[in-house]
Order: structure tokens, then C-alpha cells, then sequence
């Protein structure tokens, strides 16, 4: 799913770090697959987003995209830290027809986009990196000092972004908030600063709890979030609900997702959706059901959706 640094050096999704663990720091080497979509008549979302699918099903930390430099069609890489699971992309792409190869990678080039890194407007929020100079804010902004480090969510994407800009209109106080693919935690620890009593931050990436943890407390509500790498899944068969639950992810894991998603919101609660394009959200509606969209707000051809 995901939140990203349009296009510079990172793993990314449109544009973000996504689910790096810590084997990069320690040197561990990882691996490359690069998958070709489209060509002489360009790729189209679907099969951008078809390919990306099938590297984040075999188990990839991360997908960049970028376009071809010999015809009109699209790149992408996706990062894996065990070439077992890299080869396995490789293998699933050419069952369904695609152009895939993989190599070793020398340089992850994981720090390379904080030289660019600037603080990005979401509603009330200043989303700042804490080596970056904290924009100066007029009355009822706030910054949210957010540092991915090696997971996903810089709150560069304008999926995360529309997503914050919704909290403030969906948090009451008091509420309990779910974050569902929470990477770096920046939805969480906003709901938490928007004076949810709770918010829960699940992420299968093993090195996002200590990341949101770390967040949590740079903005002063570590004792509002709760870190986890338990699937929603798990949290759902436990009957945890919440009044607010939000899943910034890809349209093919909210397909998947979906149900467990809908048992995880309270009776009379809310779930937004995002990291769908602005062109055929739509589709992804039957995998919530019976919520009904009762807003959708977009940006750059993305769109976040409120069910109720």
C-alpha cells in the first residue's frame, strides 16, 4: 500500500518509502526485480497497478516506479530482502505474461530523498521531517514531526495527505482509532493529536513499531499509541473495534482486507479508505460492503473515501 516520495531515490508507491526493515542498515544484501509494464501505446493505472500487485504479493519491501527510457511503457522495481521471495516475482510475473528479471542490489539508496525532504500541508497539519526547519504556522495548524526511517509513510502522498486532512472532521474526543497498514504511524499519532483516547498502529512490517513508537513519542502522544505488527485480520478475530479505523493502502489489498476491515469498525463507527486512484475507486466499494461511501475526496488522480 502506500506513502511515498514521488519518484526520488526510495523504495516507493507513487512516491513513498514503504516496509524496509532493518536488514539494510546491517548491510544484509537485497535484491531487485524489475518488471516492464506497457509499451509502444504506454501502460495504462490498471496494469501499473496489476504489476505493482505482483510484486508486493511475493513479498517485496518496497515498488518504485519509473517510466521506460526506451518506449512509453512503465518500469518497476521492486525491493526484496530475500531472493528467494524475489524470485518467486519473477516466476509469478511470467505465468501472467510479463517482463521481469532481478539482480542484486549494491546500493538500496534508501537516505537518498531526505536531502529533499520539506514539510507538506494535510489540513491542520504540517507533516516535517525533524531534520527540517518547522515551517512557521498560523492559528489552528499544528506540525507533526514524522521520520519513516526505514518504513513507509514520509506523509509526502497525497493519499496520506487527504487522509489527515479528513481526522479533524472524523475524530471526536475520546474515540478509538485504528490504523491499518500504519508504516511510520503518521495517521495514528494525527488522530492521537486530533484527541482520539486511542489509536491502535498495525503494520506486518516488523520495524514499524519502534519507528511509530519513536514518532509517537517526537509528537508527545506515546502514551495514545499503541504499536503492533498483529494482521487485521487477528485484531478483528479478537473483536476489537474501533470507532474510526483507516486503511491508506493499494486497491488490491483493500480487496482483501475488506471484510476484516468492515468487522473492525464499531457499530455506527467510520472507515476510510484510501491509496485508490481517482478513476475507478468505485470498484473497490463491494470489497467494504454493506459501508456505504459518504464522501470521497481526491487529489493528483487519488481519491480517500469515508464509509459509514
Amino acid at each position: 500500500m502506500a506513502d511515498h516520495l514521488d519518484r526520488t531515490s526510495g523504495w516507493s508507491v507513487g512516491g513513498t518509502l514503504r516496509g524496509v526493515t532493518e536488514t539494510a542498515r546491517e548491510g544484509i544484501g537485497w535484491t531487485r526485480v524489475t518488471l516492464t509494464v506497457g509499451g509502444a501505446t504506454g501502460p495504462t493505472d490498471a496494469a501499473a497497478e496489476f504489476g505493482a500487485a505482483v510484486l508486493w504479493g511475493a513479498g517485496a519491501a518496497g515498488v518504485e516506479e519509473r517510466d521506460s527510457a526506451e518506449d512509453d511503457g512503465l518500469v518497476l522495481l521492486g525491493g526484496f530482502a530475500d531472493p528467494a521471495d524475489a524470485a518467486r516475482a519473477v516466476a509469478r510475473a511470467a505465468e501472467l505474461g510479463l517482463v521481469a528479471s532481478m539482480e542484486p542490489i549494491t546500493d538500496d539508496g534508501l537516505d537518498a530523498w531526505r536531502e529533499w525532504a520539506v514539510a507538506e500541508r494535510a489540513g491542520r497539519f504540517w507533516i516535517t521531517p525533524p531534520w527540517v526547519e518547522a515551517p512557521a504556522i498560523g492559528a489552528g495548524e499544528q506540525i507533526l514531526w514524522i521520520d519513516p526511517g526505514r518504513t513507509f509513510g514520509s506523509g509526502s502522498h497525497p493519499t496520506t495527505r487527504l487522509v489527515l486532512a479528513l481526522l479533524d472532521d472524523l475524530v471526536s474526543p475520546g474515540a478509538t482509532v485504528l490504523d491499518v497498514g500504519c508504516g511510520s504511524g503518521v495517521l495514528a499519532i494525527g488522530a492521537a493529536l486530533c484527541g482520539a483516547a486511542t489509536a491502535v498502529a498495525t503494520d506486518i512490517d516488523p520495524a514499524s513499531p519502534g519507528v511509530v513508537a519513536a514518532n509517537a513519542d517526537r509528537n508527545q502522544v506515546a502514551h495514545l499509541v499503541r504499536t503492533t505488527t498483529d494482521p487485521v485480520a487477528v485484531l478483528a478475530a479478537r473483536g476489537e473495534r474501533y470507532d474510526l479505523v483507516l486503511a491508506n493502502l493499494l486497491a488490491p489489498v483493500i480487496a482483501e482486507l475488506g471484510a476484516d476491515l468492515v468487522r473492525s469498525t464499531a457499530p455506527g463507527g467510520a472507515l476510510v479508505i484510501s491509496g485508490l486512484l481517482a478513476d475507478r475507486w468505485e470498484a473497490a466499494l463491494p470489497a467494504v460492503a454493506p459501508l456505504a461511501a459518504r464522501r470521497v475526496a481526491s487529489e493528483d488522480g487519488w481519491v480517500a473515501v469515508l464509509l459509514r
